[in-house]
């Protein structure tokens, strides 16, 4: 398994004292009995920047949580359900007191079956559309209690078949869940509504770009060049729609990553250097005090 550059790979998440786990690899976490308390995976991860190389499905139950995902602020109240997909960057911002969640945590690949692929792939259509929405209190009510079955299986520690059903509740959370999403989202596709203007599209299509090339391609004219269109026409098109020129959201993107790498502690700041493809360390240095105000060893310690 790849690690994780949370330095909350599934091991350490599996070690979070209210964690129940199956083979630290399908994990399970809550505060439903002890609400207001604070995980020390809250107290590490407020405000710093990470990547995620497993799928986190986060339920609230009470309170608010604020999180930072691919740049953009999300607060998630009673009922809401958050889908974090493998590969994002984001940021754990806080939650309240009184807040009640269930974290789901685990290898994408865990639980992927041949015969499911085709269901698989539409549900992350449906994720990438809307990670985030909203239960009834009779489905939260539901999916609350195929959690706590979940939970009392993985603890039947001399059970050999908890992997499979483990699958199956996991498979009914999943077509439970998004079935009333996709409901919601077909009758919207049915609507009348106005077509998606041009700039909003170059937009859309720009921001998936730099979401897949941002390690290795930082300049305007490469994204340019991808969306056949000029580096001028382009930065405009992205402060007429966004606020903010097309630079900026390639640093933001490329800033975040150094940051989630230096943070994981696992990579010199040379390797991270040439993980996000610049000329030298020195180059990246320079880069990186830049935009953050300091050098990328003294943000390491900090």
């Amino acid at each position: 398994m790849k690690q994780a550059y949370w330095n909350l790979d599934l091991i350490r998440l599996s070690a979070e004292s209210t964690a129940v786990h199956l083979d630290k690899e399908f994990i399970l976490i809550d505060n439903l009995d002890t609400p207001g308390i604070e995980s020390r995976t809250e107290t590490f991860f407020t405000n710093h920047p990470v990547k995620v190389s497993f799928v986190v499905a986060i339920l609230c139950l009470a309170g608010q949580i604020r999180f930072r995902y691919n740049l953009q602020e999300v607060e998630i109240c009673v009922n809401d359900v958050f889908v974090v997909q493998k590969g994002t960057i984001g940021e754990f911002l806080g939650m309240s007191q009184d807040a009640r969640i269930v974290v789901m945590a685990f290898d994408p690949e865990y639980f992927r079956t041949a015969s499911q692929v085709e269901a698989v792939m539409s549900i992350q259509r449906l994720l990438h559309r809307s990670p985030c929405f909203h239960l009834t209190d009779e489905k939260m009510e539901e999916t609350l209690t195929i959690y706590r079955l979940m939970k009392a299986k993985i603890l039947e520690k001399d059970n050999p078949f908890r992997k499979g059903a483990l699958l199956g509740y996991a498979q009914a959370l999943a077509y439970n869940g998004y079935y009333q999403q996709f409901v919601l989202l077909s009758s919207e596709d049915k609507r009348p509504k106005e077509k998606t203007s041009r700039k909003q599209e170059l937009y859309d299509r720009f921001i998936k770009e730099v979401q897949k090339s941002y390690t290795r391609e930082r300049s305007i004219s490469y994204y340019a060049d991808v969306l056949c269109v000029t580096p001028k026409y382009l930065s405009q098109v992205i402060h007429h729609v966004s606020g903010r020129f097309a630079s900026e959201w390639i640093t933001d993107f490329v800033i975040l990553e150094a940051k989630a790498l230096l943070k994981s502690r696992k990579y010199t700041v040379q390797q991270i250097a040439d993980m996000l493809h610049f000329a030298n360390q020195s180059f990246f240095g320079v880069y990186f005090k830049k935009y953050v105000g300091c050098s990328p060893t003294a943000y390491k310690e900090m």
